[in-house]
């Protein structure tokens, strides 16, 4: 090659290289849509300092608070899933002071919108402070002023981005819908639909792309439009068909988005979370991932093999300190794995303070017991067979009566083959008795059905139940679907704790005395709040309550109907449950009776 090729090709190198260096790389789906994030916090913000000045008259005050919310609400899907953290305790956060020892040593009262809620929404009696609106006010835009700081630079992957289109989906049905953020005005349709349109920017965030993803790519933009005109065009929170909503509306979209997912190629996210996003419902057993709820998440190894010894551990008399009982005795097959009892009883026969919670569905919970006192599933067997009222057992005893059994020695080894634990140790013991009790879930029934597209499953006044249920009566606020329990979704990382000053006897004229999750946390916000129990098989647990007060559903609709303690007239220290009443009629509370015993 002559010295002239050679100078050519070398500037055409130099040229080529100096092109490719200054063509600018191709956006990223967050660049696209970090405009419009960035836009809505701003706008949030511009409103919220209109709030401040005190300058506006009270309608237009609340006029300025549902909008500076909707802008929140546009990113919601963002925001919520990237700053958990910051969403739940400076932005949204529920009207409940939290004790929490991994976030901070002090009790972290209610902040953000929440707060401005019930301030400018408090009783006719009682003027707004504003002074107090004007102190979060402010607290709230420097929490938004942060977030946008850090949404300025950071950096999410694509597939990310997708799955927060499901998740929101799941948020607006379990919380948005049911009250959880907006209990007080109650504008949690309009809000919806400002979430909705939060998603419609993001999918624009994904283009262009090919032929087929196209296709697909149009067909949900067209669902999340009809979604949100379903939304907009029935604002009324009381009278909103939500389970319809779920049918005609949310499963379509689920699904659709899974296929338009798959076709775009971007993959999905590695990130350990609860929900399976790849299932076509996602209110159904198979969309949530039990593992996520173990201490031992990637110890999957024989899980079956696990499960059937735990059985068999679960139903061992021989364990406990007279030999008499087993965990089986309080948690009967035949009684939903309760016991009927108005309190459970111990292994002398002594009656306890406590009634025996179901253990159908107990794998989704992040606390376990009445005051949630331990946080895994494998640390609640271990608690039960130590208490000295309940089994009075010992571990080492039990291991060695264990190892002396050659039929549970072959039923270790095969169980925990491939590992330390064949030799039977603390952790494969109650390993196993966890892997049992996770098999104990209860999707069958006909709320199920409907939410799996069988809409013939319930009747008109099951429906007009649920309905009554996560609307007007607020129910659905605390005892979140499709688990009906306290475990927040859609992250399901916490179960809630709430104090409605459930009482001593069925007059409702005393205050229990047992002071729930004080006795482990000693923070006042704690004395006598309970967790929420799931309401799963709730027609065959009775009596309710933590102290087992009432006999019948009846009483306990009554119960909440009253306001709960407070309502009843009687002292309740910090009370989280709304004391007014709800104004249900006899109709209504029926129709809400009849739904529960769907579930």
């Amino acid at each position: 090659m002559s010295k002239k090729n050679i100078v050519i090709i070398a500037c055409i190198t130099i040229v080529c290289c100096f092109t490719m260096a200054m063509r600018k790389p191709e956006p990223t789906v967050l660049d696209k849509i970090r405009p419009y994030i960035l836009v809505q916090i701003d706008s949030s913000i511009l409103v919220l300092q209109k709030i401040a000045n005190g300058q506006l008259s009270m309608p237009k005050l609340k006029e300025a608070y549902n909008t500076a919310r909707k802008h929140y609400k546009h990113i919601e899907f963002f925001v919520e899933y990237v700053s958990p953290i910051e969403a739940k305790y400076n932005i949204n956060g529920a009207l409940v002071s939290k004790y929490d020892i991994d976030v901070s040593n002090e009790v972290i009262n209610a902040n953000g919108f929440q707060k401005i809620e019930s301030i400018l929404y408090a009783p006719k009696n009682l003027l707004p402070d504003k002074d107090q609106i004007a102190l979060t006010v402010k607290d709230l835009s420097l929490a938004l002023t942060r977030l946008r700081s850090y949404y300025s630079h950071i950096v999410i992957d694509a597939a990310v981005l997708a799955e927060t289109m499901q998740i929101e989906l799941y948020r607006i049905v379990a919380l948005n819908l049911n009250g959880y953020d907006a209990t007080i005005n109650k504008t949690g349709i309009a809000e919806s639909a400002a979430c909705i349109m939060g998603l419609q920017q993001l999918l624009t965030a994904f283009l262009p792309q090919d032929g087929k993803a196209i296709a697909e790519y149009k067909i949900v933009q067209k669902l999340l439009q009809e979604a949100k005109n379903a939304l907009v065009s029935s604002p009324d929170y009381d009278g909103f068909d939500r389970l319809n909503f779920i049918a005609k509306y949310i499963n379509p979209l689920n699904q659709r988005i899974i296929i338009w997912h798959n076709k775009t190629g971007i993959g999905w996210s590695k990130k350990k979370q609860a929900l399976n996003l790849q299932q076509p419902f996602l209110f159904s057993e198979a969309a949530l991932n039990k593992n996520y709820f173990s201490i031992y998440f990637t110890d999957t190894l024989n899980h079956q093999l696990q499960a059937q010894l735990g059985k068999q551990l679960f139903n061992d008399q021989s364990f406990s300190s007279n030999k008499k009982i087993s965990c089986a005795s309080c948690h009967q097959e035949n009684k939903a794995f309760a016991d009927g009892l108005h309190t459970a009883m111990g292994f002398q026969q002594q009656v306890l303070e406590r009634n025996t919670p179901t253990l159908l569905n107990v794998v989704y919970q992040k606390a376990f017991f009445a005051d949630g006192r331990v946080y895994q599933l494998e640390q609640q067997s271990a608690d039960v067979l130590h208490n000295k009222l309940e089994m009075g057992a010992d571990i080492n005893k039990m291991k060695e009566l264990l190892q002396q059994n050659n039929s549970y020695c072959k039923l270790f080894k095969h169980a925990f083959m491939g590992s330390p634990d064949t030799t039977i140790t603390d952790y494969s013991i109650f390993k196993a008795i966890a892997a049992y009790q996770q098999t104990l879930t209860t999707f069958n029934t006909r709320f199920d059905y409907y939410l799996q597209g069988k809409t013939s499953a319930l009747t008109a006044n099951e429906i007009n139940g649920y309905n009554l249920f996560a609307g007007k009566a607020l129910c659905g606020s605390c005892h979140f679907m499709p688990l009906f329990n306290g475990t927040t979704p859609p992250f399901f990382n916490e179960s809630e704790f709430e104090i409605i000053g459930t009482s001593a006897l069925p007059d409702n004229k005393n205050l229990d005395k047992d002071l729930g999750r004080y006795a482990i946390t000693n923070a006042d916000v704690h004395r006598y709040a309970f967790k929420t129990p799931t309401l799963r098989n709730i027609s065959k647990t009775a009596p309710y309550m933590h102290n087992g007060v009432f006999k019948t559903l009846n009483e306990v609709i009554e119960f909440y109907h009253k306001g709960g303690g407070k309502g009843f007239g009687y002292e309740v220290p910090n009370q989280t449950l709304p004391f007014d009443s709800l104004q249900l009629n006899a109709s209504e509370k029926l129709n809400i009776i009849a739904f529960l015993k769907t579930l």
